[in-house]
């Protein structure tokens, strides 16, 4: 097992410009998505890629399919690389999070290991559901190098795990739209190579961050 891993945050979304949670909830890219997405598709060029899964929520496939178009492969949708699910809160504006859930909303910025939303996941679900994915990756690829696309919290909670740390420092890694992470898994353990990697954009201009950082 020594397969490396380009962990990839979808592009922006138009949800992302509204400041709305996304969840399992859907919002196209926008053209600065569809931008992002193929810059980083084009930079991508120069890594030896064999595979590329992808959440099978549409903003993630939709950036998978401009990376896999670029690579002359093939992205595989998996529901193991879906963003956490945010239940009741989805489609909803931080400040109507704010008033209408403020103890649970205090939870997630503080102790977000614990916070517990009405019909959404909990990070230690979404911890599972990717520890036990990139395990099966491992042990079905050898030597492969494999690309990821996902989400900003799912992606924050998979570097968190290869980091070994408490998933209470969910806010202290940072993720922007197509933001490039590689993860190389090595005999004794991952080894986190490149986090949060924007030097593919064209231009200078200001990334959203999730609704929920």
């Amino acid at each position: 097992m020594a397969n490396t891993f380009y962990i990839v945050r979808h592009g922006e979304t138009n949800w992302n410009i509204l400041g709305k949670t996304q969840g399992h909830g859907n919002s196209n890219l926008t053209e600065k998505g569809i931008e992002q997405a193929s810059t980083l598709a084009e930079g991508m060029k120069k890594y030896p890629i064999d595979y590329i899964y992808t959440s099978d929520l549409g903003r993630a496939v939709e950036t998978a399919n401009i990376i896999a178009d670029n690579l002359n492969l093939k992205a595989i949708p998996t529901p193991s690389l879906r963003e956490m699910g945010f239940g009741v809160w989805e489609g909803l504006l931080m400040d109507e999070i704010k008033n209408n859930y403020a103890d649970i909303y205090n939870a997630w910025r503080n102790t977000p290991h614990l916070a517990n939303i009405p019909g959404g996941e909990t990070l230690e679900i979404i911890k599972s559901r990717v520890d036990e994915f990139i395990k099966d990756l491992n042990e079905k690829h050898d030597n492969k190098h494999i690309v990821l696309v996902s989400h900003s919290v799912t992606v924050r909670v998979i570097l968190l795990s290869c980091l070994n740390s408490g998933l209470e420092n969910i806010y202290r890694i940072k993720q922007d739209n197509t933001a490039l992470n590689i993860v190389e898994f090595r005999n004794y353990g991952p080894v986190i190579i490149k986090m949060n990697d924007t030097s593919h954009f064209k231009t200078n201009y200001s990334t959203k961050k999730s609704a929920l950082e």
